[in-house]
């Protein structure tokens, strides 16, 4: 599947939704993928970007800091977010499995999406969201993006919002060579 006709082909991004509440019931975790590669789990070499965690929690927490426009929606200043090392492996899974089966969705072609992968790592969640963006080659470029983007941007100013993890695949290849998965969340 190629990358939406609609959307410039150097960043594309795309928004899942911002729960407030649990789903009832929960969704069930997800499975591992037969013959899944493992995650590997390591903030400094994520696509090749030394300090990825650091850089993600300056970029996020500094936009968070004063209140701004998302698109035409109003939203106020927010917290600072903390790093959860089970949000990163969510959006870590979840960008390797984009990059390794080439496909660029909030759910995988099986149908798992962001609260069941966070299940899957044992996080038990309040809200959670998640913005994805595929052909970025920084943190810097990729926030540029989603801070532009009115949807992308309320998700990361949401204050309900208190923990983060972002990664990065890279697959040559693939339709978009990187695949950026943001995962937002508070937990219950």
């Amino acid at each position: 599947m190629g990358p939406p006709s609609c959307l410039p082909a150097a960043f594309t991004a795309a928004l899942l939704w911002a729960c407030t509440a649990p789903p009832a019931p929960q969704p069930k975790a997800a499975e591992p993928v037969r013959g899944q590669v493992s995650v590997r789990l390591d903030y400094a070499t994520s696509c090749g970007i030394a300090g990825l965690r650091e850089s993600t929690l300056r970029r996020v927490n500094t936009a968070r800091a004063a209140a701004r426009s998302c698109g035409r929606q109003q939203m106020p200043a927010a917290p600072p977010l903390a790093w959860n090392d089970a949000l990163f492996s969510a959006a870590a899974r979840h960008s390797q499995d984009m990059a390794r089966r080439d496909y660029f969705e909030h759910a995988s072609p099986d149908g798992v999406r962001v609260g069941a992968r966070l299940l899957a790592e044992g996080y038990r969640w309040r809200s959670v969201g998640e913005n994805i963006a595929g052909g970025e080659r920084s943190v810097e470029t990729v926030m540029r993006g989603w801070m532009d983007s009115p949807g992308h941007c309320a998700n990361i100013m949401n204050a309900q919002f208190t923990e983060i993890g972002l990664a990065c695949a890279e697959r040559q290849g693939s339709t978009w060579g990187t695949y950026w998965t943001m995962v937002l969340g508070r937990p219950r």
